[in-house]
């Protein structure tokens, strides 16, 4: 619910216990293992050692993300909106993973062949969250923060919309 209303995100953001963590964990990696089976789908890449690759990939990509954003809140002196940059950007990838699982069920498990439809439907899902996700860290960091649009722009061009251009051009090319 935190992706679609700021209230439930705040909520859960405030409750951090080992229930939240335990959460964070699980989805962390329901995200990753998601996001590796797509991306072998597309690639149509079979052997142990390149799905291992790949998942390291995927998983040291949102590793990078958090820490290069946690490392520039701590260079700017800014650690307390450095986590909530941390915790917005990745709720929002989270969710992503969570909403494709059923999906790459479909994709994997299905008797008929669905792929381009699963597949359409799974890049549907991912540009309408990453637009969301956008706007929802520019009205957050704007109107809560008074951050200027400038360094937002900034924010979002590197850490966000880059690295998917980067992937986009290694799986399809």
């Amino acid at each position: 619910m935190g992706v679609f209303a700021q209230r439930y995100a705040n909520q859960f953001l405030r409750e951090e216990n080992a229930f939240t963590e335990r959460v964070n964990v699980i989805t962390f990696f329901l995200m990753s293992i998601n996001f590796t089976l797509i991306i072998l789908k597309i690639t149509e890449t079979f052997g142990l050692l390149s799905v291992g690759l790949i998942l390291v990939y995927v998983s040291s990509f949102f590793f990078f993300k958090m820490k290069l954003i946690n490392i520039l809140g701590f260079i700017l002196k800014t650690k307390d909106l450095s986590k909530l940059a941390v915790f917005f950007s990745m709720l929002f990838d989270r969710a992503l993973g969570f909403l494709l699982f059923p999906l790459i069920v479909l994709l994997y498990f299905f008797s008929f062949e669905i792929t381009t439809i699963v597949l359409v439907t799974s890049y549907i899902l991912l540009i309408i969250l990453i637009l969301m996700k956008l706007f929802w860290l520019w009205k957050i960091g704007t109107n809560s923060f008074g951050i200027p649009q400038f360094y937002i722009f900034l924010y979002l061009c590197v850490l966000e919309i880059f690295p998917l251009l980067i992937l986009g051009n290694g799986v399809f090319y």
